[in-house]
């Protein structure tokens, strides 16, 4: 087992993620280390986030250098100060503390990856910016502030390799950064791993290698694209170069490296002229401010406080978002609605929602302090436009025909008065030709996730629509009324993707032509829905795509129960088998099957965590689930737990053997007691692994009318 190893092995994954301690793979650490030795004699070495020291393990077995290592997390000091190679001098302090005069020849690191809200940004963004004259804002990513630190120390004739994520080639903040790099004058490669691979195991990230020398002589930077790490060796002789002098700091650096899609059209103009894009509502605390139909009763909020939303991209699949769909998450108990407590803040049941918000410290919370009152919301409109904040197909736009709001699960896209009807901007905007070319001004993470803030598609490109004819025009809201009408998108969006691509490379044919083709297609689509087609299939249950649900909902959690209620406090002990248990018969309840290795934490209460199979039925409603029983195999079902979150994750995540590619449904569960005097057997009803039930139903298929010591509620 490596060094690493037994770390992840005793170290909590929280721990980890709060110090952004991701290792570097050893291949990945061998060639940035020899790369740096290469060239004049080095004299002396710097690692800045020293983590366990892969760096200067391999730099001792390569060189005979002094070594300056700096690390802040005392526990991971702990472990890494035994296990150090001579000659490294390493200090469990701030590397930001230290001395910005000493100067090395070969430096090499992987600074902790920690977004702006995650770390002292308030003190290490100045302190930065009064060193170097820059003006970085206070949206840059810590590992920024490190290379450039690290660039500033670096002496003459000496070399340095960073890994970082590529995310700031390609963002807003990054623009400085990038002014930086080139006012340095050292910046020699930059490397990026192709964004269907993840060079760091357990972060989503796309990896990005510099490689910076000071030479007086630094005329050109180099830029390489590889597919895997094993291409690593090979970018160093193939790559595509550039006169510094050319590179200019405040376009996305992608372009540089990566062939774009909208080369190959004509008469492309920034979205902003058409539409302007702009976050959703962020409220600070979804689960306080965010409201179901049930919820809203329990709590009697008057109706002007609700304002109807969208509030998880997954309620919304639909390209057409109508009213009749918004009816049927309020039918179906969704959250459906955001508090806004301004709006009635003398209603009695208002004032006593809000004091629970404070006795929970909602209101200290970083956006809602910054709020007056903190309990309302932000005015602004609902957007006639919807826009996927994270995919893997593509971008995603949804017609809000509902008129609601959205969270920021959603951008909104406000089109302009510019005389252009929205139907001909929506029917372009769901084609894959827009996809496509807003696609060159995305930002790439692994695994083949695709982000777009709303900066990136309002400076993104789209064809000019204002060059379209009147007839143009007419027979792309013929085509947008066939879609919304008959819900055939597929055809519909083949049709329009013809027409634009030829339109806009100059390759048009008669719109007379695609008229008769919109035409033949209504009447194939009509005589297919008046025909009668029975299709007998047989039923099954279809599995849940992990992937889908992750585009949603990333690691946060997908249901959570236990949020700010006036339930009944219960008190127990946890390791009593014989007392009253208060059960909610109206309660979903998840049954599972566990195997036998894993039966020991079942067996003796101390079960925390619930990890599901590759596999999970998607006919279960994960937002409605409350209680969980593990199925023993062999024996039954006699426990009941409380599940406090359902989330994503990986299988026996932070352990050393977890598999960071096999994403896996995590239930975070509690137990409340023995429900049963000894097991009992149930039918599996789903791949004889799950069965999804009710409390009541449950106890009615065992012919159970009341459990020992049991008090039931029916609410």
């Amino acid at each position: 087992m490596t060094l690493e190893q037994k770390y992840i092995a005793s170290t909590s994954l929280d721990h980890r993620k709060r110090y952004a301690q991701f290792f570097t793979p050893e291949k990945i650490a061998e060639f940035m280390c020899q790369w740096v030795l290469q060239g004049k004699q080095k004299t002396r070495a710097l690692e800045p986030a020293y983590g366990l020291g892969i760096f200067s393990r391999i730099l001792a077995q390569n060189a005979t250098l002094p070594i300056d290592a700096y690390e802040i997390d005392g526990q991971i000091f702990a472990s890494a100060v035994t296990a150090r190679p001579n000659g490294v001098n390493l200090r469990n302090e701030d590397y930001f503390a230290s001395d910005w005069n000493a100067k090395y020849d070969a430096i090499v690191c992987n600074p902790p990856y920690l977004k702006f809200h995650d770390y002292d940004n308030a003190t290490y963004i100045p302190d930065v910016n009064n060193h170097l004259g820059t003006k970085l804002n206070g949206f840059t990513n810590l590992y920024t502030l490190f290379l450039l630190k690290s660039i500033a120390q670096l002496q003459e004739g000496g070399r340095l390799a960073y890994i970082i994520p590529s995310e700031f080639l390609n963002s807003d903040y990054g623009v400085e950064v990038k002014h930086a790099l080139i006012e340095s004058n050292t910046l020699h490669h930059i490397i990026v791993v192709d964004f269907t691979e993840c060079a760091f195991d357990d972060a989503l990230t796309t990896a990005c290698i510099l490689l910076c020398e000071r030479t007086t002589d630094s005329v050109s930077v180099r830029f390489s694209l590889v597919n895997n790490i094993e291409g690593l060796n090979t970018c160093l002789s193939e790559y595509t170069e550039y006169n510094t002098s050319k590179l200019d700091a405040n376009i996305k650096w992608k372009s540089y490296y990566e062939e774009g899609n909208s080369c190959k059209y004509n008469h492309l103009v920034p979205f902003s002229k058409f539409a302007k894009v702009s976050r959703g509502i962020a409220t600070g605390a979804n689960d306080f401010f965010t409201f179901k139909p049930s919820k809203a009763d329990d709590y009697d909020i008057p109706e002007e406080c609700l304002m109807p939303c969208i509030c998880k991209a997954v309620d919304a699949p639909q390209t057409f978002f109508t009213q009749n769909e918004y009816t049927k998450l309020i039918n179906a108990d969704k959250s459906v609605y955001l508090f806004n407590g301004s709006t009635a803040p003398n209603n009695k049941n208002v004032q006593r929602y809000i004091h629970l918000g404070e006795e929970s410290e909602i209101n200290k919370r970083n956006l809602t302090a910054s709020r007056s009152p903190w309990y309302a919301i932000e005015n602004r409109p609902p957007a006639p436009i919807w826009v996927s904040v994270f995919n893997r197909s593509g971008l995603r736009f949804i017609r809000n025909e509902a008129n609601i709001y959205n969270l920021t699960t959603f951008h909104c896209v406000y089109p302009h008065n510019t005389g252009l009807d929205v139907e001909v901007l929506f029917a372009y905007l769901i084609t894959d030709v827009a996809k496509e070319i807003f696609l060159d001004n995305s930002r790439q993470y692994g695994n083949g996730l695709v982000k777009f803030e709303p900066n990136d598609l309002n400076k993104g490109m789209v064809v000019d629509l204002t060059l379209l004819s009147p007839d143009e025009s007419s027979f792309i809201k013929n085509v947008y009324a066939l879609i919304k009408d008959t819900q055939k998108e597929k055809n519909g969006i083949l049709l329009l993707n013809e027409f634009f691509s030829l339109r806009y490379t100059d390759g048009i044919s008669k719109i007379d032509v695609f008229n008769e083709r919109l035409q033949a297609l209504k009447e194939t689509l009509l005589s297919t829905t008046e025909e009668s087609v029975k299709i007998i299939s047989k039923s099954c249950v279809k599995q849940l795509n992990f992937l889908d649900l992750f585009d949603q909902y990333e690691f946060e959690p997908i249901t959570q129960n236990g949020m700010v209620c006036e339930d009944i406090e219960l008190e127990y002990d946890s390791k009593s088998i014989h007392r009253n248990l208060p059960i909610n018969l109206a309660k979903n309840l998840l049954v599972c099957n566990v195997k036998k290795d894993n039966w020991e934490q079942y067996l003796d209460g101390s079960a925390k965590i619930y990890y599901t199979g590759k596999k999970f039925p998607s006919t279960v409603a994960l937002n409605k689930l409350y209680y969980f029983m593990p199925y023993l195999s062999g024996k039954g079902i006699r426990d009941l737990y409380y599940i406090k979150i359902a989330r994503l994750g990986y299988r026996k995540e932070g352990q050393v053997n977890e598999d960071k590619n096999d994403l896996r449904l995590v239930f975070e569960i509690e137990r409340v007691g023995q429900l049963f005097d000894d097991y009992k057997k149930i039918k599996l009803e789903i791949w004889r692994t799950f069965t999804d039930t009710t409390m009541a139903k449950i106890m009615e298929n065992i012919h159970i009318t009341r459990p020992k010591n049991c008090i039931i509620h029916n609410l």
